[in-house]
């Protein structure tokens, strides 16, 4: 996205945001946002960027979610020791934390590459022997992702693709076509690691 253009977006929706939001917690299609981190610039922005990402995205692969705008919790510092990460998928609350106070203007991506953990976690990709086999070649920009510490490079691998799908398809579709093909049978179908390794394999890319 041309960046100019993005800045003006991002500066709309913020407007629209502070303009038109009364609440701290909003309940969207699929699942349930509640902004901790109050009404500042950044807060109201990551709120934003995340209702806008959530647009994209099929409601299944949010049911039942909670969202928490929460740069304050103590989820960031107990996953790596120094609170250095954006975003955190926490299965265990089918949650997804995300910081407002660094980089909010990427809260999207943020947003996009949790709700890709939790797929990857619910949906039975942990066994998919097709992704698996992508992952092996996953194309240079997929290639230099960097893994969080203890975090699997396949599932690291399947959470940026899942983003970049939602948020840069065009840059995915050229860097690695399979892996397109893959996040693309997945979005339009909905369906878990088996019901894709199925239709991946029924319709190859070209």
């Amino acid at each position: 996205m041309d960046p100019r253009f993005r800045s003006r977006l991002i500066a709309a929706i913020v407007l629209i945001v502070v303009v038109c939001s009364a609440f701290s917690v909003s309940p969207v299609a699929g699942f349930r946002l509640e902004n901790r981190d109050g009404s500042g610039t950044e807060a109201a922005l990551a709120e934003a960027l995340v209702l806008q990402q959530s647009t994209k995205i099929r409601e299944e692969f949010m049911e039942n979610l909670t969202v928490y705008i929460d740069s304050g919790s103590e989820k960031f510092r107990q996953q790596d020791g120094s609170g250095n990460v954006s975003g955190l998928y926490v299965p265990e609350e089918n949650a997804i934390y995300i910081r407002s106070d660094r980089d909010p203007a990427r809260a999207d991506e943020v947003f996009a590459r949790q709700v890709g953990y939790r797929v990857y976690h619910t949906m039975g990709f942990e066994e998919s022997t097709v992704f698996s086999t992508l992952a092996e070649n996953p194309g240079t920009y997929l290639a230099r992702i960097s893994v969080p510490p203890g975090e699997e490079r396949e599932k690291a691998l399947f959470a940026d693709a899942f983003m970049l799908y939602h948020t840069t398809p065009a840059l995915l579709k050229k860097d690695a076509p399979e892996v397109y093909t893959y996040m693309d049978l997945l979005a339009k179908s909905g369906g878990d690691g088996a019901t894709v390794d199925d239709l991946y394999m029924n319709y190859p890319p070209e």
